[in-house]
C-alpha cells in the first residue's frame, strides 16, 4: 500500500469535518444574514431626569422655570445590516408645545444589535408658557399624570414616544412615524 492510497481516507475525513464546521458555523449565523429575516428599527426612551418642570407643578409654583430633561434613548437595530446616525434632533414636548429641544450625538448600531444613548434637551432659560403651565397644573390637581411626548428625528426614520411625567410610565415604546419631504 503507497503513502497515496494510505492518505486518501484522512483527506476524505478532513475534508467531511471541514464541510461540516462550515455547514454548522453557516447555521449558526444564518439569522443574522438572512434578508427574510429583516426586521425594523425599533427605539424607546427612557426619561431618567426632569429639571424645572416638577418645581413648577409644586403649590406656588410660577410659570418661570426653564424645563430642562435627561433622557436615555434605546435604538434596537433589528436589520440584516449595520445602521447609523450621525447625530438628531430631540424634541421634548406637552400638549403639543415644545418645551426643550436636545441633540443626540451620532451612534452606529451593528446588524441584529442594541445601543442606548444618552441625550439631554433643555429650553435654554425659556420658561413654560403661562397657559400651558396653567393646563398643567389642572391636570395635576384633577389626578392627571403629565404626559410628555418625546419626538426623535434620526437618520433612518422620525420616532415619537409618550411618557409620564410624574408616573410609573418612565420608559415608552416609540412609533416610527412616516412623513413625506416636499419642496
Amino acid at each position: 500500500m503507497s503513502w497515496k492510497q494510505k492518505i486518501e481516507p484522512v483527506a476524505i475525513l478532513l475534508s467531511i469535518l471541514l464541510i461540516v464546521v462550515l455547514v454548522v458555523d453557516f447555521a449558526k449565523h444564518a439569522e443574522r444574514f438572512n434578508p427574510f429575516l429583516d426586521k425594523p428599527t425599533k427605539c424607546s426612551v427612557e426619561l431618567v431626569a426632569a429639571r424645572g418642570i416638577g418645581s413648577a407643578l409644586g403649590p406656588g409654583a410660577e410659570s418661570s422655570s426653564s424645563p430642562a430633561f435627561d433622557l436615555l434613548v434605546h435604538v434596537d437595530n433589528s436589520h440584516v445590516f449595520a445602521i447609523r446616525d450621525g447625530g438628531s434632533d430631540v424634541v421634548v414636548s406637552y400638549a403639543g408645545v415644545p418645551l426643550a429641544r436636545g441633540r443626540a450625538p451620532a451612534f452606529d448600531v451593528e446588524a441584529k444589535e442594541a445601543v442606548k444613548v444618552a441625550v439631554g434637551a433643555a429650553s435654554r432659560g425659556v420658561g413654560i408658557p403661562d397657559e400651558l403651565f396653567l393646563l398643567m397644573v389642572q391636570e395635576r390637581r384633577s389626578g392627571a399624570t403629565p404626559q410628555l411626548q418625546i419626538d426623535l428625528w434620526l437618520d433612518f426614520g422620525l420616532f415619537r414616544c409618550s411618557v409620564e411625567l410624574h408616573g410609573e410610565q418612565r420608559a415608552s415604546q416609540c412609533d416610527k412615524l412616516n412623513f413625506i419631504y416636499t419642496s
